[in-house]
């Protein structure tokens, strides 16, 4: 049974190669993602290792709670007096304070230095000990050593052509202020901080622009020859103050490793959901090709029962050509995952979302992840024709072999209705009876599940009204559509596949486009600003609050709404609040609260959402937990009661000055502009821009223009889950590739009689072409129906985050359509050609 297997495996070569790459480009992905979170982990260590290299020992204050340890943590600071406390333990060679926090930097013509993605542009210490440095190196000049001194990475020196000697402005949260740059700075072989701006300065200085005089944010100690990382660590612990604590530099260090590397297994996920999808669309293909295989060979597995094959020498037969398959193709697909890491990170870097690397990793958790899953992916797809080829009796070796109608039973047609049905009902009951969202969830996965059960049974009605206009093209037309209707249950497994690629992608940009008109929306009906101010780059975390004030000082402005974002704890719970000046956020937002007042907003206080505030049992005058990250625990008084969400989408909101108390200094997100009455909107939007010469990171738009950055960034979103998703249509093209080939072979004889009967090779070619288109048709119209549906559903779910309007962009969609039928007809060039080749005389006794 061996031999035979690999002998009908190797008899069969392009059958062989489009099966393998099915499998082999969707275990490719998964490499890939493994691969690329590898590296961008191993890369995260590397960096905190750099910065932490001289450090033996970490005193900071200890974190009221943090949601993930590490960078991401913020804290109180520390009073520096407690820097001769730590220099007075036995043990300490050097012990400096260390502070940090937002410096951009800007060129000499004044244009801002602004990292790719959002990176972080940071100002911090330099410490005056060269071995408290670690691997922060001047590469160029000297450390600074003064009030208007600083060093700058070497990349933003060398990129913006800002020489040693120069004099530059650097932008903080208080005023922007000028500075000679009298260095550059590397960590070790690297000449940036992973991508992100960094700026250094001496100690007093950095106090000065970065925290505030007399506290730092950490002290970093060294420790004397022979002294552990632990032990100074605990000898610092006996001394430091309540409330203070001291730990190893390596646990510091890889504290922050793991934090940003927390926050990065979002991207591992969704990664790994396109892979997912990618191997579930391949397992489409597997099943389908092993149920015409199953076919085909009827006639040769009942001459194995006769002489003897027994059920199970058959099953195991598939099995093992099918284990052989899908370890082949694995192993492929490991191999290709180095490629597809690249070109991951090049698609980010593209898309904004640059990140460090390093050399790629290879772990060995990789190949055994990709090998089992692409070999049980494959062996699973397999399983059901396994089964069918061993319910073939030997008597069928007596009779002529011929093509499965494959018909669908009523039991499957009443499993996919049902099925359906449940997850319509689950998609309603929460849009309609506040049913939780794993409801919705559950839903739409039965809905899909539902449609592609159920597909079968609109082969036909499809097919009819798809080759409708084919008849014009004559007898190749009628014969393609017939020929796709032949086997509903092939063409709607075939068609499947490319309709679940379709089915996201039309989803994602019916969301999308929903998502943008939302956004409209809330820019003209929930605001009354005539201009916005905002961040110089999409992706940046906000702007100085020095910014408010230059705006405030133009003349023609009559008021201006700042407002900023942040993460804390509220009864318990990790969420996001937004943070609003009392005094003109009631007038340029629109709240529309329905109890209580944004001006009563002061220390202390919340305004929260009218679904919070039921769920809670809240009225006004109540009290709720909070607590921050770097004050700890607050009670907070309830002072008004919002009834919907516009322009803030949280469910908590303080005032501005409250959150710099309670969070730490911040930024400012973005800040609303109210024209004064009888002021020339161009003439102040002039003005304002004029003002913010020198805050660089900020930069004022109209309405028009503020809209269109917003879209643009969904667009780039769309575009970045677009390119993910064609991977997975990629293999379902493969998919009709396959199908055709195979139906081909399937039809040898009825080609050659039909050539026989006069049918040239042009109207046979032109006859499989269009079994293609329709094959791909049934699939880009399903898969755009159930697009839009899912598309919409899932904005009218959301509602209460924001989406407010439903769109469908119907051109967008129309164009999907179209390529999928232009695929159709490349997909089928190959086997068109074969069936044109096909030699009449030996057709027609081919059995």
């Amino acid at each position: 049974m061996l031999t035979t297997t690999l002998r009908g495996m190797l008899a069969h070569k392009l059958r062989l190669a489009l099966t393998t790459a099915s499998i082999a480009l969707g275990v490719a992905f998964l490499a890939g993602t493994l691969v690329l979170t590898d590296t961008m982990g191993t890369a995260f260590d590397r960096l905190f290792d750099k910065v932490a290299a001289g450090t033996d020992a970490v005193v900071r204050t200890e974190a009221a709670y943090s949601a993930s340890e590490g960078v991401s943590t913020s804290r109180a600071p520390i009073d520096a007096a407690v820097l001769d406390q730590v220099e007075q333990v036995e043990g300490v060679r050097a012990a400096e304070g260390s502070v940090s926090g937002y410096a951009l930097l800007t060129d000499t013509d004044g244009d801002a230095v602004i990292p790719p993605g959002g990176l972080p542009t940071t100002g911090a210490t330099m410490s005056a000990d060269e071995k408290l440095r670690g691997d922060v190196k001047v590469l160029a000049g000297e450390a600074p050593d003064g009030p208007h001194e600083v060093a700058i990475d070497a990349t933003s020196a060398e990129e913006n052509d800002i020489e040693v000697g120069s004099t530059i402005k650097i932008l903080f949260q208080g005023p922007t202020e000028e500075f000679t740059v009298v260095g550059t700075v590397g960590f070790g072989d690297d000449k940036d901080l992973g991508g992100s701006t960094s700026a250094y300065f001496d100690v007093a200085t950095a106090q000065r622009v970065l925290g505030t005089p007399g506290v730092f944010d950490t002290i970093e100690v060294s420790a004397d020859p022979g002294i552990s990382q632990a032990e100074l660590a605990e000898r610092l612990s006996a001394v430091v103050p309540e409330g203070t604590e001291a730990v190893t530099g390596d646990a510091v260090s890889k504290e922050n490793a793991d934090a940003v590397k927390s926050n990065m297994k979002m991207i591992n996920i969704l990664f790994s959901i396109f892979a997912g999808i990618a191997l579930f669309v391949g397992g489409f293909i597997i099943w389908n090709t092993f149920t015409m295989i199953v076919t085909q060979r009827s006639r040769e597995i009942a001459l194995m029962r006769a002489i003897g094959a027994t059920k199970r020498q058959i099953k195991r037969s598939l099995l093992f050509e099918a284990i052989l398959i899908g370890a082949g193709a694995s192993a492929i697909g490991v191999a290709l995952g180095l490629g597809v890491a690249k070109g991951l990170k090049v698609l980010m870097d593209v898309a904004g979302f640059s990140l460090p690397t390093t050399s790629l990793q290879v772990e060995p958790r990789t190949i055994i992840i990709s090998m089992a899953v692409g070999t049980l992916v494959t062996v699973v797809s397999a399983l059901v024709p396994a089964r069918r080829a061993t319910k073939v009796r030997p008597v069928e070796a007596l009779r002529e072999s011929a093509a499965d109608t494959g018909s669908f039973s009523k039991r499957r047609a009443l499993v996919g209705t049902t099925v359906l049905g449940l997850g319509t009902a689950g998609v309603l009951s929460t849009l309609y009876a506040d049913a939780p969202m794993v409801v919705f969830g559950v839903g739409m996965l039965s809905v899909l599940v539902g449609v592609i059960v159920a597909l079968p049974m609109a082969v036909r009605p499809l097919a009819a009204a798809i080759g409708a206009p084919m008849k014009f093209r004559g007898l190749s037309g009628e014969l393609a559509t017939q020929n796709a209707v032949r086997n509903p249950r092939r063409t709607a497994a075939t068609a499947a596949a490319l309709m679940i690629g379709l089915t996201l992608v039309v989803s994602m940009s019916v969301f999308a486009s929903s998502l943008k008109t939302s956004f409209g929306e809330v820019i003209g009906d929930k605001t009354d600003a005539d201009l916005y101010v905002t961040s110089a780059s999409s992706q940046g975390p906000g702007f100085s609050p020095t910014v408010v004030a230059a705006v405030e000082d133009v003349e023609g402005v009559d008021s201006v709404a700042a407002s900023g974002w942040g993460m804390a704890r509220f009864e318990g719970q990790d969420t996001s609040y937004s943070a609003v000046d009392p005094a003109t956020a009631g007038d340029l937002m629109q709240l529309d609260l329905s109890q209580g007042s944004l001006s009563e907003l002061a220390d202390d206080t919340v305004v929260v959402s009218r679904d919070i505030a039921e769920s809670n049992g809240w009225e006004l005058g109540d009290t709720v937990d909070a607590e921050f990250a770097a004050t700890g625990k607050h009670q907070l008084e309830l002072v008004g009661i919002f009834d919907s969400k516009g322009w803030v989408t949280d469910n908590f909101v303080i005032g501005l000055d409250e959150q710099n108390a309670l969070a730490g200094p911040q930024l400012v997100t973005s800040a609303l502009v109210k024209v004064a009455a009888g002021a020339d909107r161009d003439e102040v939007q002039d003005a304002i821009t004029a003002a913010l010469a020198d805050h660089s990171d900020a930069k004022v738009l109209d309405q028009d223009a503020y809209e269109a950055e917003a879209s643009g960034f969904i667009d780039g979103l769309l575009t970045f889950v677009t390119v993910m998703l064609l991977l997975a249509v990629v293999i379902a093209l493969l998919g009709i590739v396959n199908t055709l080939a195979l139906s081909v072979f399937e039809r040898t004889r009825e080609l050659g009689l039909l050539r026989a009967v006069g049918m040239t090779r042009g109207q046979v070619r032109a006859m499989v072409r269009w079994e293609s288109v329709v094959i791909s048709l049934i699939g880009a119209l399903s898969g755009a129906g159930l697009g839009i549906g899912i598309g919409v559903a899932l904005s009218r779910v959301l509602e209460d985050q924001g989406i407010t309007g439903v769109s469908i962009p119907a051109p967008q969609i129309a164009v999907y359509v179209v390529l999928a039928a232009v695929a159709g007809v490349l997909a089928a060039l190959g086997p068109a050609r074969s069936a044109a080749k096909v030699d009449v005389l030996k057709a027609v006794v081919t059995d």
